[in-house]
């Protein structure tokens, strides 16, 4: 079987491409892929596919502002866990048509090396890359040969032109809202429809774990659950899953969201991992509530391009599919996700009895996300927690009770205080020789940055650490994975 090919599209513009691009050589060094270079227009694509953006062109303008710092405060932690330089120019985006036509004026190695100076130019060293004169003189430090035949002239070439036209063509038609994207042509797999697909578009540099078990099934009919060390893909900046001292996190959820489902199946491998000393809180708010008072659509899908939006079922449907691949390896249960077909759900008596009584919180997921009950009927409810072995009546009525409503009310308005925009969000806390409990690592947002909440459960520090976030190898005597739920 031939190496397998791995196309990487991307804009010097964007600095989540920019991390992207200090990282996608050693993952196909990993996988024995050949690495295509082949830099797209992001502009274009936000135009096609109707995205919404600031007047500046940045995606990230239309975010509320609890959003805008959550997002950034990730970004810094992100910078930190790669140790990547990064110095962005005041004035962003600038402009880097005629710079990703110079990359198509050269191929193979002079592209990658050509690639790594743009970026650095504009993320590092501040210069403006939307200069004609300094592109030049870009491409003169670059010591490519080609160098010498590039001059103003290039920027007009009408094959570059092309090129890069088609390659931001395709990068659209195979799915691409955004970069950075990696195209993985010998993939077969299944969509969230059912239907079976040849060649995949993967998108984000936080879902390169992804890229790297779709190349290492290939060969294996796309099989991830054949990838050895699966559950270890995710980069790590500690290796070891010790904690030091009492550590407890904190998990902020609303029944409402299938993300904070996937969070939620994570929970008990988190306390077997890392043994007694880790303690899970559970934080449930209005969800709802929450994005009212801070600015924020009620329904998130609605508010981003179609391709987006069908982004991000997929996405959602190759966590399932890689939670699930793990699982076979270690032996846990599998997750039988079902798309409700009651989205969304009111969740408000929901969340009132799980503070009622936590126990419940695995019958009233599992109902949410894998038996498509319509739990906002309180007869229905009823029904399935009396199935849990629980006096549904009786927990219902508790539920409605004043106390507990106002201790609903409470968390929603903790959960603004704290600066939390979505779900599932997690806060980890150390104890300290005071016995005192301090905050680490900011809000961690997402059930994909499992990753981030390991590493600060065991003692990472992303103020401090110059440890380099990599896939995982277990260390002798480190404490096993262990059964999910």
């Amino acid at each position: 079987m031939p190496p397998p090919v791995l196309e990487f599209n991307y804009d010097i513009s964007c600095p989540f491409a920019y991390i992207a691009s200090t990282r996608v050589e050693s993952l196909a060094s990993r996988t024995g892929a050949t690495l295509i270079w082949r830099p797209v227009l992001l502009g274009a694509i936000y135009r096609a596919t109707a995205a919404p953006q600031g007047a500046a062109g940045s995606a990230s303008d239309v975010y509320n502002p609890t959003k805008k710092a959550v997002t950034a405060k990730s970004m810094q932690r992100t910078l930190r866990r790669y140790q990547i330089a990064y110095n962005p120019p005041p004035q962003h985006p600038r402009k880097t048509v005629n710079a990703l036509r110079l990359l198509y004026a050269v191929d193979g190695e002079e592209r990658r090396v050509l690639t790594k100076r743009l970026y650095q130019a504009y993320w590092v060293d501040g210069r403006d890359v939307s200069n004609d004169d300094e592109l030049l003189k870009i491409v003169s430090e670059s010591g490519i040969n080609s160098g010498a035949r590039i001059t103003k002239e290039t920027f007009g070439d009408a094959r570059a032109r092309r090129e890069l036209e088609k390659a931001t063509e395709e990068a659209i038609e195979r799915g691409a809202f955004g970069v950075p994207g990696f195209w993985v042509q010998q993939e077969t797999w299944t969509d969230f429809n059912g239907d079976q697909m040849e060649g995949r578009y993967y998108w984000g540099q936080d879902r390169m774990h992804f890229v790297e078990a779709a190349l290492l099934a290939i060969k294996n009919d796309g099989d991830w659950s054949k990838v050895d060390g699966l559950g270890n893909l995710m980069p790590r900046c500690i290796s070891q899953n010790r904690v030091k001292g009492a550590v407890k996190v904190e998990f902020w959820y609303d029944f409402s969201s299938p993300w904070a489902f996937l969070g939620w199946t994570q929970l008990e491998r988190l306390k077997q991992t890392f043994g007694p000393d880790l303690e899970i809180v559970m934080k449930p708010f209005l969800l709802g509530i929450l994005f009212r008072e801070i600015g924020a659509p009620n329904l998130p899908l609605s508010a981003v391009s179609p391709s987006k939006a069908m982004w991000l079922r997929q996405d959602h449907a190759d966590w399932v599919r890689y939670w699930n691949a793990v699982n076979r390896q270690e032996g846990g249960p599998n997750i039988h996700f079902y798309w409700t077909d009651n989205f969304p759900i009111r969740t408000p008596t929901v969340l009132r009895v799980a503070i009622v009584d936590p126990t419940t919180v695995p019958t009233l997921y599992r109902a949410c996300w894998e038996q498509n009950a319509n739990v906002s009927d309180e007869t229905v409810l009823a029904e399935v927690l009396g199935k849990g072995g629980f006096n549904g009546p009786e927990l219902i009525k508790k539920s409605n009770a004043p106390d507990i409503k106002a201790k609903l009310r409470e968390l929603t308005a903790e959960a603004k205080t704290h600066g939390i925009c979505g779900v599932p969000s997690y806060r980890v806390l150390r104890m300290n020789a005071k016995g005192d409990w301090d905050h680490v690592g900011g809000i961690v947002w997402g059930q994909d940055e499992t990753n981030v909440v390991e590493d600060l459960i065991a003692g990472w520090d992303p103020e401090r650490s110059e440890a380099i976030a990599e896939p995982r190898k277990v260390e002798s005597g480190s404490a096993k994975t262990g059964p999910r739920l």
